[in-house]
C-alpha cells in the first residue's frame, strides 16, 4: 500500500526528532510570589518562565516566521511567559495529576469552586500560563512575549491585512483597527492612505464603494477634527461612519509577531514541569518527580487553542514525549488564527478571519467541497504516538453561531464523521 507523501513526511519528521537529544527548554523558572490559599492546604504560586526554541529542530519548523525572529548568541529564538501554579503544600499529598488551563484572553482563575475546589480536595497540581502574543502585560493576566520577525537584513517584514467595521453607533469618527477584539496586531507600515483601500457596502453581496484616500486617515479624531491624530490603530473618517454601512480596510502591515510561539511555550513549560528536574541555572523543578499524568482544559477560544496545538504537533515534545494525556476542549468547534503570519490570536469566528476554517475534523477527512486532500486534526500527534484521549464537549450555540456542523459532517454533509477511537463527545 503506498504511503500518502504528506503522512510520509509526518513519519519520517518524528523520527528525526527522537533521534535529535533535545529537552523542553525552559531556561528558567522564576517564581515571584508564593502566597498560601485559605485552609485547604494549597499554595499559589506566581512568576516567568523563560524559554528558547531551536528554529532547525522540525517540531519548531512549523511555526510561522520562526526563522525569521531574533536569535541569542546560541542562535535560539527567546520568549517569556507568565504562569500561575497552584499545588498542595505538602506535595506529598499531590495526587500525581497536573490540570493545565488554557486561559481566555489571558484571564483564568484557578482558585474558583466546583470543579477547582473538587480538584484541589483531591491533590490536583493546577497551573495556567500566558500563550497570546497579542495580549498587552497587565495585574492578573497571563501573557506572554515573542520577538518580532524581522527580513534576514533587518528590515520590516510586510503584507496585506483586512480589517472589518460594522454597527458602529452614529456620528462615529474614529474605529480602532481590531482583529480577533484587539488593536496592535498588524501596525500599517505607512500612514499614506493612498497605498491603502477603504471601502463601504450595504451588505455582504452588494456593490463595494472605494472611498477616496484623502478622505479618510490612520487616526484618531475624537479630540481634533479630521484628519485628527495620527494613530497606526485607528481609522478616522472624514464626516464619520454610517452605521448603515459595512466598512473594510486593506493595508500593507509591518512587523509580525511570531504569535505561533504560544504553542510551543505552552507544551515546552507543561513538559518541563511533568519530566524536567532543574533548569539551566540549577533551580530545582518545583514539581520534580511528583506528576504521573497530565489533562488539558480549555473553554471557547482556549479550547480552540487545545484542538490547534494538537493539530500542529505540539503534544510531542523536544524529546518525544508526549505532554498531555487528555485533552478536554469546550465549546469549541474551530482553529485560532494564530500561527500565521500577522495572525489574530484573540480572534473568534469572524467573516474572512484567516486560520479558523481549515481542517476542524478528529478524524481523516477529504474535504472535495474545498479541494483539499484527506485529512484529520490528529495526523500529527499519530505519526508520533503521542496524542491525547480527547473529550469533546459542546452546545448548541456553536451549531448556531460559530459553525460547528462541518466537524461532525464534513462539508459534503451527507453522513456523520467517524470518531477515531481516542475521541468522545
Amino acid at each position: 500500500m503506498q504511503v500518502p507523501p504528506f503522512k510520509a513526511t509526518l513519519a519520517a519528521l518524528a523520527i528525526l526528532a527522537l533521534a535529535i537529544p533535545v529537552e523542553a527548554r525552559i531556561t528558567r523558572l522564576v517564581v515571584e510570589h508564593t502566597e498560601t490559599l485559605g485552609h485547604d492546604g494549597y499554595q499559589r504560586l506566581t512568576g516567568h518562565a523563560y524559554g528558547e526554541l531551536d528554529p532547525k529542530l522540525p517540531l519548531n519548523a512549523i511555526i510561522t516566521d520562526l526563522e525569521f525572529a531574533p536569535r541569542n548568541a546560541r542562535g535560539m529564538v527567546e520568549y517569556v511567559a507568565t504562569f500561575t501554579l497552584i499545588k498542595p503544600a505538602d506535595m506529598a499529598k499531590a495526587s500525581g495529576v497536573l490540570l493545565y488551563f488554557v486561559p481566555n484572553r489571558g484571564r483564568i482563575n484557578l482558585t474558583g469552586g466546583g470543579f477547582l475546589s473538587d480538584a484541589r480536595q483531591q491533590g490536583h497540581v493546577l497551573v495556567a500560563s500566558g500563550w497570546q502574543g497579542d495580549l498587552e502585560a497587565a495585574e492578573g493576566m497571563e501573557t506572554l512575549s515573542v520577538p518580532v520577525a524581522k527580513n534576514p537584513d533587518g528590515s520590516s517584514i510586510t503584507g496585506l491585512v483586512l480589517a472589518r467595521f460594522s454597527d458602529m453607533p452614529a456620528g462615529t469618527m474614529s474605529l480602532p483597527i481590531l482583529r480577533g477584539g484587539v488593536a496592535g496586531t498588524a501596525d500599517p507600515a505607512s500612514f499614506d492612505t493612498s497605498k491603502a483601500t477603504l471601502t463601504r457596502r450595504t451588505s455582504e453581496d452588494s456593490a463595494v464603494v472605494p472611498l477616496r484616500s484623502a478622505d479618510w486617515a490612520f487616526g484618531d479624531c475624537t479630540k481634533s477634527p479630521f484628519p485628527g491624530t495620527p494613530d497606526p490603530r485607528k481609522v478616522c473618517l472624514k464626516g464619520g461612519f454610517n452605521p448603515a454601512y459595512l466598512y473594510e480596510v486593506v493595508y500593507t502591515a509591518k512587523d509580525p509577531k511570531v504569535y505561533g510561539i504560544g504553542f510551543a511555550a505552552t507544551r515546552d513549560l507543561n513538559s518541563y514541569l511533568r519530566y524536567g528536574t532543574q533548569d539551566d541555572t540549577g533551580t530545582a523543578n518545583i514539581l520534580r518527580g511528583k506528576i504521573t499524568s497530565t489533562v488539558s482544559q480549555g473553554n471557547s477560544q482556549s479550547g480552540n487553542f487545545i484542538r490547534s496545538f494538537i493539530h500542529l504537533g505540539f503534544n510531542q515534545d523536544e524529546a518525544g514525549r508526549i505532554v498531555f494525556d487528555g485533552s478536554n476542549p469546550n465549546i469549541a468547534v474551530r482553529l485560532l488564527a494564530m500561527n500565521i503570519r500577522f495572525g489574530a490570536p484573540s480572534g473568534g469566528a469572524a467573516m474572512y478571519e484567516a486560520g479558523s476554517d481549515g481542517v476542524v475534523w478528529w478524524a481523516d477527512y477529504a474535504d472535495e467541497a474545498r479541494r483539499h486532500p484527506s485529512a484529520g486534526l490528529l495526523d500529527r500527534c499519530r505519526a508520533t504516538e503521542t496524542c491525547p484521549k480527547i473529550m469533546e464537549t459542546f452546545g448548541s450555540s456553536e451549531f448556531y453561531n460559530l459553525r460547528a456542523s462541518p466537524d461532525l459532517v464534513g462539508t459534503r454533509v451527507d453522513r456523520d464523521i467517524p470518531l477515531p477511537s481516542n475521541v468522545r463527545r
